[in-house]
Parts: structure tokens; sequence; C-alpha cells
């Protein structure tokens, strides 16, 4: 589901103010209703740069993502933190819009 997906642009670590917006509807007013809840946050990049340059800036989308939802007033125990890097996508994902969405980080909902 796209509601699950922040994005963000290329190389870069910055999130747009819709971006910002569905974290902060969607997620931090969820998970400050429902202090029993938590999310996890999985980091993700595209496939155009090295491994260790695509796992750091995953990591570095997280933190941002994380430091977003406590500046939003969630508690830290409902926040879990992965990040994966670039993930494995078909030969077929050449365009940019295919390369956006891999610039990502997924929010899931955990018990």
């Amino acid at each position: 589901s796209e509601d699950r997906m922040i994005y963000f642009p290329s190389h870069s670590t910055a999130l747009a103010d819709s971006e910002k917006e569905k974290l902060h509807v969607v997620y931090a007013d969820y998970l400050k209703q429902n202090p029993k809840k938590a999310v996890a946050l999985i980091g993700r990049s595209d496939d155009l740069g090295s491994r260790s340059y695509n796992l750091a800036i995953a990591e570095e989308r997280t933190s941002v993502t994380r430091d977003l939802l406590r500046l939003y007033g969630v508690a830290p125990r409902q926040i879990r933190c992965y990040s994966i890097g670039n993930e494995k996508k078909p030969t077929a994902c050449r365009s940019k819009e295919c390369k956006q969405r891999m610039r990502r980080v997924e929010v899931v909902i955990v018990p």
C-alpha cells in the first residue's frame, strides 16, 4: 500500500512536505492514540550506488523518519528501525519512476 511508503529524492535524506504530512497524520497520530502499538521502519534505496553507500543512505533515511516521528510525539519504544539498502529488482526497473519507488522507508505497524 502506498500509505505505508515514505519516499525520498535521489541521493537525499530530505523529505517533501507531503511525505512529512503523511508521516504525521497517518502514523504519528495513530501511534499516540495507540501506545501499545509500534512501527517497524524499513529503510531502502535504489540500486544506483555501491552496496555500502546504499546501506548508509537507507540507514540515514530510517533515522530521519524515526526523528520526525519522535518530533511528532511518538514514544521511542514504539519505533523499531531496520535498513536493508537497495532491494533486488528485476532488470526491467530502469525508469525514473521505478527508481523513485525504491527510495523509501516502509512503515509497518507491529503489535
